[in-house]
């Protein structure tokens, strides 16, 4: 199928060629039939994206400081390569669409194949052929209303949202400034819940159409003095609420809505505008400031939009999923009207001219409407190109999963050292922008496509932790080689399902525990092999804190940080003490965020204890100063001691001597690894780490649940492998 993608880089717009989506678990798969460009937000987009990068960094200071706070944890280097890959990344277009139905996936079963629906949400319901949504952000479009009609809905939904901020009352007065697209449908919206509506905009035409639109007044902007006109129009009160829903760089609008707004009215604002004025002037009438949040509750929460959880009914009322209803509920009683908003149609063969007329200079542009065939556009089946890398006997290795860790480090390590063989990922476009930037032959349409491919010797997996196990049995039993990002399992049944695969391969496993491969922890692994005697080893993790919403801290998902981070950091206790592990006991800070959910632990302290009677603690926090370096660790042995300051800084104390080392680029052992593991492949040395030391790493890292969740000391069982 065909997919319009955009270049963060430089903002250039392509037409590419990608697998079709599958139905997966709450998503639903739509064929497009009309999707619409938003003119404020796509524009503002695109020119973000032209800027150069002192520009973008001008525009952006809050990604500036992400990327300062990138260099001060990892270094220069690391930060440099994560920003260069995001800039390389394209990226889906457009966020609002309306299709049929092809089918739904588990838990989605409402929506059947045929049905007319309404799509939302960037990254998702983007300008394509086809589009797999998450289940809360499609409805079903009402009886009577069109394919073009519903593809407003997300648009409708974000001034429905802004009108509900608002709170207006029958018969109250309301300005909406900025009639744009998002403005002219706040005035219907705001004269069907009765309210007397004066719009503005420095455009006549768009003055004009609220009036048509049922505006009881309208005027531009350069007409003599806004307030007083406002003013009059209101006998000299002032307005109840004021909507601003220009789009500027600018902070007139606020000002001008501070000076309209009678005593104790309300200011909501939608579209983008500069939050700046004079605080005087609004704390005189005590007025309200209010800020509307996209499409209403439920946005920018992955529970309620990725995995697909419910909000009370009674509780929240008006989820984004019901302003997408409602809005269309609007629409069919035709008490909004969308077809005055349209001011372009184009086919999708021709989206690339929609696009110009979006950024041409003096457009007159607003509601651009785009047209999808009757048929799909297959993906071109060709013969697999000729890879860049060309190694002879190299192992031909492909990806499943290509996230921004793999594209910033593991892509880079492999791309160098053997032929990269094909890709695949949930989302066709990722897999086509990693395939044509590191060299793939192949993009493949599915996981299995991979699996089943006799070209493919190893594959390397790199998709969210819960898959990780089934992903890894079924490559193991289909005769594959495996590199699986960590955590190899995130619990006991999957990492059975690996121990039973793994008995009956012969293929190399091993498990991105890269700290191990790092030169500071090799050089204090020597330290340690120098005495006979028992060690004791601490490591300290600042972790600092993630979003409670990400992926990596739900339970079901992620496997929590617990288990997700705390394996690499187990891994490295066991290699850097080199005995097994017999016994672990745990113990988390109480009411920090967990929910009752032992695996969102992200703030505990473990021990383990080992063969030769050595002993470790771990301490992994997200309650530390951001200022502390992320990782510590201290080994002493024989009356040795190591100490490795976030593998930026060593120290080695033996005897009378002391002796400091320091790294200009901090090394965690990625590249390390990677160049092990191909070796391994072909013969020159065995696997990175043996199979039953990875089995009882995966084991203690349960075992750290366990033990919380009991309060007792759990003694390890040995690995049959």
């Amino acid at each position: 199928m065909r997919q319009l993608l955009q270049s963060l880089n430089d903002g250039a717009l392509t037409v590419v060629d990608v697998p079709s989506p599958r139905a997966r678990e709450g998503m639903v798969h739509v064929k497009n039939v009309a999707s619409i460009v938003s003119p404020g937000t796509e524009r503002m987009i695109l020119e973000l994206a032209q800027k150069n990068l002192a520009e973008k960094a001008r525009a952006r200071p809050d990604l500036v400081r992400k990327v300062l706070d990138k260099v001060q944890r990892d270094g220069l280097g690391a930060a440099y390569r994560a920003v260069t890959s995001k800039l390389n990344e394209p990226v889906p277009v457009g966020y609002a669409c309306a299709g049929e139905v092809v089918a739904a996936g588990t838990d989605a079963e409402d929506f059947a194949p045929g049905m007319l629906v309404a799509c939302a949400g960037a990254g998702y319901a983007s300008h394509a052929e086809e589009v797999l949504v998450p289940k809360n952000l499609v409805v079903r479009a009402p009886a009577g209303v069109s394919a073009e009609q519903a593809a407003f809905g997300t648009l409708g939904a974000i001034a429905l949202q802004g009108v509900r901020i608002t709170k207006p009352e029958l018969g109250e007065e309301v300005a909406v400034l900025g009639l744009g697209l998002l403005g002219l449908l706040t005035v219907q919206l705001l004269k069907a819940n009765g309210c007397r509506v004066i719009g503005a905009d420095f455009n006549a035409a768009r003055v004009a159409l609220a009036k048509e639109l049922g505006a009881d007044d309208a005027f531009t902007l350069d007409e003599g003095d806004a307030k007083d006109r406002f003013l009059d129009a209101t006998g000299g009160y002032g307005l109840d609420a004021v909507l601003v829903c220009a789009s500027s760089d600018s902070n007139a609008p606020m000002v001008l809505a501070g000076e309209i707004a009678r005593d104790r009215g309300r200011v909501v604002v939608v579209g983008a505008v500069k939050m700046e004025y004079d605080r005087n002037a609004y704390y005189m009438k005590e007025l309200e400031v209010r800020l509307s949040r996209s499409y209403g509750p439920g946005r920018y929460d992955p529970a309620y939009e990725e995995r697909g959880y419910g909000y009370p009914r009674s509780y929240v009322r008006f989820t984004e999923t019901e302003n997408l209803r409602s809005f269309l509920a609007l629409v069919a009683d035709g008490r909004v009207k969308l077809g005055p908003l349209v001011t372009h149609r184009f086919s999708f063969d021709r989206v690339l001219d929609a696009y110009s007329e979006l950024m041409r200079k003096g457009t007159t542009s607003m509601g651009i409407v785009l047209e999808y065939p009757s048929r799909v556009t297959p993906m071109p089946k060709s013969a697999p190109r000729a890879p860049s890398t060309k190694l002879a006997g190299a192992p031909r290795v492909s990806f499943i999963g290509a996230g921004a860790f793999a594209r910033s480090v593991l892509l880079p390590a492999f791309q160098s050292k053997c032929v990269l063989r094909s890709v695949a990922t949930g989302r066709g476009f990722t897999a086509r922008g990693v395939a044509d930037r590191f060299g793939f032959a192949h993009v493949a349409e599915s996981s299995r496509e991979i699996l089943e491919d006799r070209e493919t010797d190893a594959v390397v997996i790199v998709t969210r932790h819960d898959s990780h196990a089934s992903l890894v049995a079924a490559a193991l039993r289909a005769g594959k080689h495996v590199f699986v990002e960590k955590p190899l399992a995130i619990d006991a049944a999957g990492l059975d399902e690996v121990e039973a695969a793994l008995a009956g391969s012969g293929g190399v496993i091993h498990v991105g525990f890269n700290r191990r491969f790092a030169p500071m922890a090799i050089q204090a692994r020597a330290l340690r092999d120098a005495s006979p005697h028992a060690a004791t080893l601490q490591i300290r993790v600042n972790a600092g804190a993630i979003p409670a919403g990400h992926w990596t801290v739900d339970a079901a998902e992620g496997g929590g940080r617990l288990v997700g981070e705390g394996c690499h950091f187990v891994d490295l206790a066991r290699y850097l003490v080199g005995q097994p592990i017999v016994k672990v006991h745990c113990a988390a800070a109480s009411g920090v965020g967990t929910g009752g959910n032992v695996h969102a632990h992200e703030n505990f302290v473990a021990t383990f204890s080992f063969a030769d009677g050595s002993v470790a603690s771990l301490l992994y926090t997200s309650l530390g100063n951001t200022l502390l370096p992320k990782e510590r660790i201290e080994l002493h042995a024989g009356g040795a001691s190591a100490i490795v300051d976030d593998f930026m800084r060593a120290s080695w104390v033996r005897g009378s001597k002391e002796k400091t080392t320091r790294a200009l680029e901090k090394d965690k052992g990625h590249e390390a690894q990677v160049t092990r593991f191909l070796d391994a492949l072909r013969g020159r040395g065995p696997a990175p780490i043996p199979a039953d030391e990875i089995l009882e790493v995966s084991r203690a890292t349960l075992a750290m649940a366990e033990s919380i969740r009991t309060g007792e000391t759990i003694t390890l069982a040995r690995s049959a492998v």
